[in-house]
């Protein structure tokens, strides 16, 4: 009679544990990047701005333990990407620049020619990058806890570069005329359109 009643309870005990053994999926948790997980500023991860553009800058502990140079080196980092973004955006308004002055050109023969164009690109990329640079501002900085790198955030605002575009490339393009270049004078009329259309392009 015990037997009987042992069986029972035993076979019991055996579910009950095996229920208690099933556990319920647990959810994965969600990624962290590691700057996240470092309560870095959100602009580490995304640099892009609405009003202007904007560089990370990221400079090692120097072995002097110099916070002034470390700044620097953090700012010139920064300042070389915004050159090269900078770079971009001239290059895209003259391509507009170029498409709005060929379709508005009825004769074929006053198109733009290759090698003017060119040099107009490289003379107003180079005076608008030493000018907008030297005219930056720093918007945050952050020093990673773990191994001490600065990160600045430096940005142009897009009046200013807006502003440097316009005088530089107005500038470029008279001068082109000047030397004989006339098919170059609708360009200077419908320069503002392409500086906006470049803006958009840039976003």
């Amino acid at each position: 009679m015990r037997m009987r009643t042992a069986l029972p309870l035993a076979t019991l005990l055996l579910v009950l544990v095996g229920c208690a053994g099933e556990k319920a999926p647990v959810a994965a948790p969600a990624p962290v990047t590691t700057t996240q997980a470092k309560n870095a500023p959100a602009w580490v991860d995304n640099e892009e701005i609405p009003d202007g553009l904007a560089a990370v800058g990221i400079a090692q502990p120097n072995v002097m333990g110099d916070k002034g140079l470390q700044r620097t080196v953090a700012v010139a980092d920064a300042r070389n990407k915004l050159a090269g973004k900078l770079k971009v955006r001239v290059q895209n308004m003259f391509s507009q620049l170029n498409q709005q002055v060929t379709t508005a050109s009825s004769d074929a023969g006053k198109a733009i020619k290759v090698d003017v164009m060119n040099r107009v690109i490289e003379n107003v990329t180079r005076q608008v990058i030493d000018q907008e640079l030297a005219g930056t501002n720093t918007r945050g900085t952050w020093t990673d806890p773990t191994d001490g790198s600065l990160y600045m955030f430096v940005v142009m605002t897009k009046d200013s570069m807006d502003t440097a575009l316009a005088s530089s490339a107005k500038a470029q393009i008279k001068k082109e005329i000047a030397q004989g270049e006339v098919s170059l004078n609708t360009a200077l009329d419908k320069l503002d359109a392409a500086i906006a259309a470049s803006n958009k392009s840039a976003n």
